[in-house]
């Protein structure tokens, strides 16, 4: 049955399968809209359904949305790339779980010029480099330094800057130093010192109400850096 062909396929990538992998397996696109008209799948996105029975997720959408970008090829597949479609920007944020951004449209970062007929999908164009993405609930996205640094460098309010950085140092853990570097060619457009990235991490841990005990490791990293080197005698 070509049902059983799309479920195999779906096991492997959250429940979900898309028209052209459906069409691999020598299931027509007909197929495919008479399994969604009985209700045997639930239609996410355009050529992206999810097989009755799978659990629903909260990511589903972004995952439909990933999917869709090259909707030929498996999860499994596009995930041993060198460098696949990689979530990042606010998309990235909700899927690290920092700050409160509203991820109102799927946002990717792509090597190359890309485009989408779908209005909730947004393209960056850099090329990432292994360390600057990572694999979070199945999806290649973007670490979190990475992360709070592409904000910075898209103009992300300070209020909803601040709440992600606070996250990132008091949930996730991420090491000062590595993000106040990442950051400080930001400083000034958030009103620190000119490259001063141990500024402006105070600065966005002071205004999000980040605790006290905090604020105070990252002071003691900032005077750390200030004190100047001894001279040998």
């Amino acid at each position: 049955m070509p049902l059983a062909g799309l479920a195999d396929i779906a096991a492997e990538q959250w429940g979900l399968v898309t028209t052209a992998q459906a069409e691999a397996t020598g299931t027509s696109r007909k197929s495919v809209g008479r399994f969604a008209q009985t209700g045997l799948l639930e239609r996410l996105a355009q050529g992206v359904y999810r097989v009755t029975g799978a659990p629903s997720d909260p990511l589903d959408d972004l995952r439909a949305a990933w999917l869709g970008l090259d909707p030929s090829r498996t999860a499994g597949d596009r995930l041993r790339d060198a460098l696949p479609e990689v979530v990042s920007h606010r998309s990235a944020a909700v899927l690290h779980g920092l700050g409160d951004l509203a991820a109102d449209r799927h946002e990717f970062t792509v090597s190359g010029r890309r485009q989408s007929r779908r209005l909730d999908v947004r393209f960056h164009k850099a090329t990432l480099v292994s360390t600057d993405w990572t694999i979070v609930d199945g999806l290649p996205c973007t670490t979190i330094t990475r992360t709070v640094t592409d904000l910075a460098a898209t103009h992300t309010d300070g209020g909803h800057l601040a709440g992600v950085v606070r996250d990132a140092l008091t949930v996730r853990h991420v090491d000062v130093d590595e993000l106040a570097a990442a950051i400080s060619p930001y400083a000034a457009r958030y009103g620190a010192r000119h490259r001063d990235g141990e500024a402006l991490l105070s600065r966005l841990l002071q205004e999000s109400g980040v605790p006290a005990a905090i604020q105070r490791t990252v002071d003691l990293v900032n005077d750390t850096h200030r004190v100047p080197a001894r001279r040998a005698s």
